[in-house]
């Protein structure tokens, strides 16, 4: 089974609009144009636009009205209960403030949308540079093999010159059954890169591709003849069939490896030996499992463990390319007591070693479980940074896209408002922000050089090259990084050589293995001004707003098919603690030197600092949030013998049942649907998205932004480090060949943590409360009441999600929406027939 095969033309991607004074002089062979400017509905962005500056209009007004009245409340001569008054007051108008001010931050920097169209076929062979791909991975229980094993065989089987491509595995856990996955996806690789090249298939992940059914979403179906984008159509059904065969027992040998990985776990040390270690503690490794392939296509490349036996007596091959790029496996050193900066520190770690062995000016960022699923996705990014004017753009950002995801995307795994609006918002500024995966980067940019539009006439950084004191003392690399400084736009291409071919010989893999050490950094500007940042769990956005304020710019990069898939945590604990992970990183970048609001030399767009601004402060929220939840529906019950909180309660009432309250609340929320409406309409998102992106914002401010807030200030005041914990990662298997049943059985496990209590009392006090109301009466008590209900009903809406997953697996057959809606319906029905028997 294939899926279907999409054309060249078929891509999407954004860029930045401004072009450098540089790039009026790049010579004619590079001023080719890959990218077509497709701008978005004018008439649409104009109305939106529109809306977002009435709405600003009515929180001006609103909130002049709403501090005048609460001074003239808080000037009350009744002493018993001013204080209580003005305390109520502060912390309301305070909330709705920071509400206003975060709304405002979210939406500015989307108001200037760009979108552009990639022509890859524009892109000629010889223009194509070499590029190097990361793939990190650090613990093979929370991580499979297998999953790991098919993401470098997408990568070794994409549509780019095998020459020009070399795939570098991290192995942060130094775990002998992650380096034997390696060789043995290698291996396979002999057979399936070529088996790719002359079929054409896609997507190019064995066990996606041979996957029966539904695959992440999508239905996977046999290619038909006018479909087939290959050379040999009639021997399709049988090579698949032997391929397959031969996956199969890929499969079982990696799964065999990680069986008996369960009980005796070896560390991988030197190239030549092994001995005991722990995650924490072993030895570096560089080798080089796979060398660079000969230029000509007419030769199979020398690969070191030995390839599929008896390959050209499987297939016919004689008039396929049968190269197969580069694979090196490392392991960096660890040891107890250094500091090893989790996933920063593995990714300068392989920017190093690659720079001695490949040296490639471009570098593809992926995790081990996300893999390429449309096979040209890579020379789409090329294009973003090949284009006239591409010469200033840092990194080109990829949309993140999920296999496995319940098609109602209950937890909002797709986080498509994100990714298909802020991010796409963003490319009109300095670009989207970095996401941590599927990220295409110029490795000029991470060595700390400022762009070619900021640069002094001919500064081609050879002074910054030749400190030793800022990227080590290691000749061979400052050589290497001497090469791609002193390298100009134009010769962007492959033209050039590294400083040491990718042969694996000792010379090479030694100077790659001191560049791994644990004590290598000591001293110098890597995780500071070179590389990726150190200081915090989300390096990704804290390294692109490094990129971002030394004036480079980022693009926006949508292909169709998606470029990349990857795994998502659909139960809800494991998405908690991925959400909490995330909001502490942002916490963390907020109290550190690379704050948005510091630095006023910053070469940042003033709303692309708007923006990071926003990335960093949104936990926030959720102090204000839970107050809005809690305390207007449990002051009342738990006040009702105290006179002063009576009368705050009345004060607090007057003003919100008046028509000038309610004429500002509609006028509000009639602003919010048409910013929502016209959001959707310019992004492509559904309101569905949209709605469901709103109900998981609720469900993690009241529980995983709530934790990060604790947890930072714990770290600023006590100096406590923030814990980190790996997501999980399923295996292809469990999310496309099983049933659906089996296939979304985590959906409903329920594994309580810590993370689910605030919700957890969030809901039952308004559930509790509005139950109340109604069996009272008292929602009939005047206008102030009814809003009271309609606010308890909109928060537990929110909470929707949340229910869901406390019921578990009793969420399939009985719905908490049900419930309610029946309860209320009985209960008002009762309260109709008591008024007409009165």
């Amino acid at each position: 089974m294939s899926m279907t095969y999409v054309t060249k033309k078929n891509f999407c991607a954004a860029s930045y609009d401004k072009e450098s004074p540089e790039d009026e002089k790049i010579s004619a062979s590079a001023e080719r144009r890959f990218v077509r400017t497709t701008k978005l509905s004018t008439v649409t962005i104009k109305l939106y636009r529109l809306m977002i500056v009435v709405r600003m209009c009515i929180f001006v007004l609103f909130f002049k009205w709403r501090i005048s009245t609460a001074l003239v409340m808080m000037s009350s001569n009744d002493t018993d209960y001013t204080s209580t008054v003005r305390a109520i007051w502060t912390v309301s108008i305070a909330g709705e403030l920071w509400f206003a001010l975060m709304w405002v931050l979210d939406q500015l920097p989307k108001m200037q949308p760009v979108r552009r169209a990639v022509d890859v076929a524009a892109l000629d062979e010889s223009l194509l540079p070499p590029m190097d791909v990361f793939v990190t991975t650090a613990d093979t229980e929370k991580e499979p093999p297998l999953v790991t094993a098919n993401t470098i065989l997408s990568i070794l089987a994409a549509d780019y010159p095998a020459d020009k491509l070399a795939c570098y595995v991290s192995d942060d856990g130094g775990t002998q059954i992650m380096r034997q996955a390696v060789e043995e996806a290698s291996r396979f690789a002999g057979l399936w890169v070529p088996y790719c090249r002359k079929h054409g298939v896609e997507p190019r992940n064995p066990e996606a591709y041979f996957s029966a059914g539904v695959h992440g979403g999508v239905k996977v179906r046999a290619v038909t003849r006018g479909e087939y984008k290959g050379m040999a159509w009639p021997e399709l059904a049988s090579d698949r069939r032997r391929v397959r065969w031969e996956y199969e027992e890929l499969r079982l040998r990696i799964d065999a490896l990680q069986a008996g990985d369960m009980r005796r776990r070896q560390r991988w040390s030197t190239a030549s030996c092994r001995r005991r270690g722990t995650a924490e503690d072993h030895a570096g490794v560089v080798e080089v499992l796979v060398r660079r392939p000969p230029t000509s296509s007419s030769s199979m490349t020398q690969v070191d463990v030995s390839a599929v036996d008896g390959i050209n007596d499987l297939l016919d091959l004689s008039s396929v390319d049968v190269r197969v790029p580069a694979v090196v496996y490392m392991c960096r050193e660890k040891r107890r007591g250094v500091a090893h900066h989790r996933k920063a520190g593995a990714m300068n770690a392989l920017l190093r070693a690659s720079a001695v062995l490949s040296n490639a000016p471009f570098i593809l960022n992926l995790d081990c479980d996300h893999y390429v699923n449309n096979s040209q996705a890579l020379r789409a990014g090329v294009c973003l940074m090949l284009d006239h004017g591409g010469g200033d753009v840092a990194f080109v950002q990829f949309p993140q896209r999920f296999d496995g995801v319940d098609p109602g995307d209950r937890y909002a795994n797709h986080n498509r408002v994100f990714f298909d609006c802020t991010e796409l918002g963003l490319d009109g500024l300095q670009g989207p922000i970095y996401v941590g995966t599927g990220c295409m980067f110029r490795r000029s940019a991470l060595y700390g050089v400022d762009p070619p539009r900021w640069r002094l006439h001919g500064d081609a950084g050879k002074e910054v090259a030749t400190e030793a004191g800022t990227f080590g003392t290691s000749t061979p690399f400052l050589r290497s990084v001497r090469t791609v400084l002193n390298r100009s736009s134009e010769e962007q291409d492959a033209t050039y050589s590294p400083p040491c071919p990718l042969d694996g010989g000792a010379a090479a893999t030694g100077w790659a293995t001191v560049l791994v050490s644990c004590g290598y950094e000591d001293s110098t500007a890597w995780g500071r001004d070179i590389g990726w940042v150190y200081g915090t769990v989300t390096e990704d956005v804290a390294t692109g707003f490094c990129l971002h304020r030394r004036g480079w710019r980022s693009a926006y990069c949508a292909t169709a098919p998606d470029a990349f898939h990857g795994t998502a945590p659909i139960n809800l604990t494991d998405r908690l603690h991925q959400v909490l992970r995330w909001a502490a990183g942002s916490l963390e970048i907020f109290f550190s030197r690379n704050n948005a609001l510091l630095g006023s030399r910053h070469r940042l767009h003033p709303l692309q600092r708007v923006a990071y601004l926003n990335t960093t402060l949104y936990p926030f929220t959720s102090v204000f949030l839970m107050v809005y939840c809690l305390l207007p529906a449990a002051i009342p019950p738990l006040m009702a013998g105290n006179a002063a909180a009576a009368g705050a309660a009345l004060s607090m009432g007057a003003p919100l049942a008046s028509a000038t309250y309610i004429a500002f609340l509609a006028a509000l929320m009639a602003t919010l649907a048409v910013v929502a409406v016209m959001e959707t309409r310019w992004s492509g998102i559904t309101l569905g998205e949209w709605w469901r992106n709103e109900q998981f914002w609720m469900v993690s401010a009241t529980s995983a932004y709530l934790a990060a807030v604790a947890q930072v200030a714990l770290k600023v005041a006590a100096g406590k480090e923030i814990s980190f914990k790996l997501t999980a990662k399923r295996t292809a298997a469990a999310t496309s060949g099983a049933g659906v049943r089996e296939r979304f059985a985590e959906l409903y496990a329920l594994r309580w943590t810590a993370l689910m209590l605030p919700p957890a009392v969030v809901l039952a006090v308004n559930v509790t409360s509005m139950a109340a109301a109604v069996e009272g009466g008292q929602w009939r008590n005047g206008q102030a009441a009814a809003l009271a209900v309609a606010f308890n009903a909109w928060v537990v809406a929110h909470l929707y999600p949340f229910a869901l997953g406390l019921m578990g697996r009793w969420s399939k057959t009985l719905s908490p929406l049900l419930l309610l809606v029946a309860l209320f319906t009985i209960r008002l029905l009762c309260s109709v027939l008591r008024l007409h028997t009165f």
